[in-house]
């Protein structure tokens, strides 16, 4: 009896008068017994009594008050039935309730009355209803039409009335219902399920699951069962293991998930008051104190629940699919009598059509061999047979009772490295040795790891899942065209990257820097699997240094020799140069879909063959002249009026402009600039706009004097943000002229591809305004400027971080920002350079793709951006001065927090309607 005002028979008394109320206080006292410990599947019970027991009181009261006719009708002819989850006595506290009317058509008008006077009383209490008066004819008639109708009904449980009636149909839709065309409706709940993926998420591993109906959650459960019901004729996955159809570790890990789930199911319909699925940020937070999970040094205390939720949720999802496979073999055996012969490949393995297996006689042996487990994967991956399930299901039972080191053989090194050389299904198998937990006894960490998230918005995945994930990427990197897909196809030693991709996240979760323990599990890893020296320097090299490039290629200019030759020093060798573009690759696109841009990966190969002929040792540095001669023809190609403007001009021109601009500029784009600057007048500013197809990225370049307005990258930036684009990069650049070519790359929200010529015509009037002084940037940023309304700012968050590098760069300071994303933003951090008297030479606006651990912590999952700017002083100066560089460190920082603040504030305001 939960605890609270009043036991459950005075509440259902109260009921009678107070219906709502009653309610309320039932559900009041079992979110009490849920917060003092009772577990999911308690509260389920007892609520689903308790409406019982309203049901079934008002069907009675119904029927006393109809008279004598209707009593007969009730008791003879009519009955209950409780379908779904509430027919499973699975009601979560706010879940809607399915009823459904069976009567035979002897009772006449009486039927309808009865189960109206039921329904008004369940929507007076407030529940969300799904109700049908059917009888037995319909039931088995709709079951064969409807999907949804079949399934529901085969969760039906007597409530009150005939329970003959009852029977009856029980006993007809078990016979003529549940144990028809089974393979067709297995393979029709499968493809359902598989619909609720694409909508609900296609991964266990979402940052914010629906626990109802993501993968791995409660649905998976019930298609579990369901299939059980169909094929086996089972009514609980108890009966099941009873009666040897799952195993018995099978059985624990689903009982333990499904309870797990139900619990947090609970705790989130009686904190939001209603059917909430989410497990949100805010709710994974507040779960994982009330279960006790505590922040650690290296771990929030949100990150050890999420990886139990995880746990439970893969395991559940994992046990379905051996489960369904296994239920559908039964069709497929059936339609397979007299297909072709099984074949015995290498004494031990049984090959029939794509299916590989072990026979029963051979498969202790194979399990207590690690070379031969190995063998059976490798097998399966060369042919592209699947393995099957009941195997799976033995050697996952298996490897609980096998040690780690017993896979420390030269065989299981050889077969495992021939694995991952693939070609093709690496990664899958992979995937497959992790589902089984038989990739953990190879690397041993990855048994600590399963399901460990990264409490940020970048992750989209668990650090095990983003590790298998991205050797995927890699993989599917060679069928692409590009530099990127041509480095994959012509590399050798797929095996090393493959295994570097692998490890190059395993050392998440530690108080360390993961960088400094995933070199150390690299050389763990290279000594286990008996790496000679040269494959071990290059695994280490690529694990401990794998955000080398990405740092390199978002946060630097690769056209500067101080940041090109030491990465090039530090790569040392084309073929780590070439792994390193790919795993880099495959990391950030590993991230979340979407993640690598094309944007940001043009960034990355511009680093790439930037740095090639350096490690190559082709590299000439007369060739310079060369090359710059060949530009100016290039250009020259492009201008229709070449004898107007002549080669030395065009030659004057480009030589006013560094090599950044020349070489990292298409010749077409560098012709158009140049007419601009032909036609540019004094006072004047130009706007050049375009869209880039392949980089899905809006590119305006403005022409015009330095002397014009002060601070005129701070003006375009207030431009942009009051526009609501998001600029991704920006390529500033003061020739000695005083002839300002400044390129900014942005992307347009507000379209789908290409923007309308309308919108840049809007945008490039703009900034021209501004730039003349026809419109204060103050007035435009207040008339403008966009705060998401799906995306709130934090009303808490970290100070922002600014650093000084004045040894990276000969001509500039560097001053590095990293704050919380708010549109606005770069507007906010040039306007305060400008304000310390200095100039922007250059820019790199680039999202914060890899936090570690720790730094996850600090920005609590909030989106961030590292932006990168190389600054002068007016006289184009690099500052040397200590104390100033510490004043313009201090100022910026507190600049961007005071608009950050403002931010925050037009937000809260935004969001709760007040005036500003």
């Amino acid at each position: 009896m939960p605890p609270g005002n009043g036991s459950p028979a005075e509440l259902l008394r109260k009921a009678e008068f107070e219906p709502v109320s009653a309610l309320a206080e039932y559900r009041l006292a079992l979110r009490q017994r849920l917060l003092a410990g009772a577990s999911g599947a308690d509260v389920m019970t007892a609520l689903t009594e308790f409406v019982d027991r309203l049901i079934i009181a008002r069907y009675k009261k119904a029927m006393r008050k109809s008279g004598e006719e209707a009593q007969v009708a009730g008791d003879q002819y009519c009955c209950l039935v409780a379908l779904g989850g509430y027919g499973f006595r699975e009601l979560a506290p706010y879940s809607d309730i399915d009823v459904m009317f069976l009567f035979r058509e002897e009772a006449g008008d009486s039927a309808p009355a009865l189960f109206k006077e039921v329904l008004h009383h369940l929507w007076d209490l407030g529940f969300q209803v799904g109700h049908s008066m059917r009888t037995i004819h319909d039931c088995i008639d709709l079951a064969g039409k409807d999907l949804t109708i079949r399934t529901s009904m085969m969760s039906a449980r007597f409530l009150t009335g005939s329970p003959y009636l009852f029977q009856e149909f029980n006993r007809r839709y078990a016979q003529e219902v549940v144990g028809s065309e089974v393979g067709k409706f297995i393979e029709q709940k499968v493809a359902e399920r598989s619909r609720e993926y694409v909508k609900f998420g296609q991964t266990v591993y979402l940052l914010e699951p629906n626990v109802k109906k993501s993968k791995g959650g409660l649905r998976d459960f019930h298609l579990l069962r369901w299939a059980g019901m169909a094929r086996f004729q089972t009514a609980t996955i108890q009966d099941l293991a009873d009666r040897g159809f799952l195993s018995r570790q099978d059985c624990l890990s689903l009982t333990e998930a499904r309870d797990f789930i139900w619990r947090v199911r609970a705790f989130l319909h009686f904190e939001a008051g209603r059917a909430e699925e989410i497990l949100s940020f805010d709710e994974q937070v507040r779960l994982a104190s009330l279960y006790g999970f505590h922040d650690q040094p290296n771990l929030l205390g949100v990150e050890l629940f999420m990886q139990q939720y995880y746990r439970h949720t893969m395991g559940l999802h994992e046990t379905l699919l051996r489960f369904v496979d296994r239920c559908l073999a039964q069709t497929a055996d059936q339609r397979s009598i007299g297909a072709e012969p099984a074949v015995t490949v290498d004494n031990y393995f049984l090959v029939t059509g794509q299916q590989l297996t072990v026979p029963s006689e051979l498969r202790a042996r194979v399990l207590d061999s690690p070379d031969l487990l190995l063998q059976l994967f490798e097998l399966a991956r060369a042919r592209s047979l699947k393995i099957d399930t009941d195997l799976l299901d033995d050697i996952h039972s298996h490897m609980e009772s096998v040690s780690s080191e017993a896979f420390r053989t030269p065989e299981v090194s050889r077969v495992f490295l021939k694995i991952l050389a693939g070609p093709g299904a690496v990664a899958s198998t992979l995937e497959a040795m992790h589902r089984v937990h038989l990739l953990e006894k190879i690397i041993p960490i990855f048994a600590t790891l399963r399901g460990l998230m990264q409490f940020n918005q970048y992750h989209k995945y668990t650090v095990d899942e983003h590790s298998l994930l991205a050797v995927g990427k890699a993989e599917a990197f060679a069928h692409e065209p590009g530099v990127i897909g041509k480095v994959c196809q012509e590399m050798k030693r797929k095996d090393l990257l493959h295994l570097a991709i692998l490890l190059h996240d395993l050392g998440k979760g530690r108080k360390e820097d993961h960088c400094e323990v995933g070199k150390v599990i690299a050389e763990e890893t290279a000594d286990r699997l008996g790496c000679d020296e040269q494959e071990t320097r290059t695994l280490v090299f690529l694990v401990h240094q794998h955000l080398l490039m990405s740092n390199t290629a978002f946060r630097r200019d690769p056209y500067d020799e101080k940041v090109l030759v030491p990465f090039a020093k530090g790569v040392g060798t084309p073929d780590n140069l070439r792994k390193m573009l790919v795993l880099t690759a495959a990391d950030i696109a590993a991230v979340g879909p979407g993640v690598l841009t094309k944007w940001k990966e043009s960034l990355l190969v511009e680093l790439y063959l930037r740095t090639l002929p350096v490690v190559l040792g082709e590299r000439d540095e007369m060739a310079g002249p060369e090359r710059f001669k060949q530009l100016v023809g290039d250009v020259a190609r492009e201008f229709t009026d070449t004898a107007v403007v002549g080669i030395d001009w065009i030659e004057s021109q480009l030589k006013q402009f560094p090599l950044r601009y020349l070489y990292g500029t298409a010749p077409k784009r560098i012709a158009a600039h140049l007419g601009a600057v032909r036609r540019l007048k004094t006072g004047e500013a130009l706007v050049e706009d375009s869209f880039s197809e392949a980089l899905g990225i809006c590119e305006y370049t403005v022409i015009t004097h330095d002397n014009l307005t002060p601070g005129i990258v701070s003006k375009i930036a207030s431009v942009m943000a009051s526009q609501g684009l998001q600029i991704q990069d920006a390529q500033i650049t003061t020739r000695e002229d005083g002839v300002v070519v400044n390129t900014i790359q942005a992307t347009d929200p507000d379209f789908a591809g290409a923007p309308p010529a309308e919108r840049g015509a809007e945008i490039a009037e703009t900034i021209i305004r501004v730039l003349k002084g026809e419109e204060a940037v103050e007035r435009l940023m207040r008339r403008n400027t966009r705060l998401s309304s799906d995306r709130q700012l934090p009303a808490t968050r970290e100070a922002t971080e600014v650093q000084i590098d004045n040894e990276t760069c000969d001509r500039s300071t560097i001053i590095d920002v990293f704050a919380d994303d708010t549109q606005g933003l770069l507007y906010a951090i040039t306007h305060s350079i400008f304000q310390l008297g200095l100039s922007v030479e250059a820019a790199r606006i680039s999202t914060r793709l890899d936090d570690d651990i720790q730094q996850s912590l600090r920005t609590g999952g909030r989106h961030q951006v590292a932006d990168v700017f190389y600054v002068t002083d007016r006289q184009g100066t690099k500052i040397e001065d200590p104390a100033r560089l510490e004043t313009i460190r201090s100022t910026v920082k507190e600049d961007i927090d005071r608009f950050m603040d403002r931010q925050v504030g037009a937000s809260e305001r935004v969001a709760t309607g007040s005036p500003s």
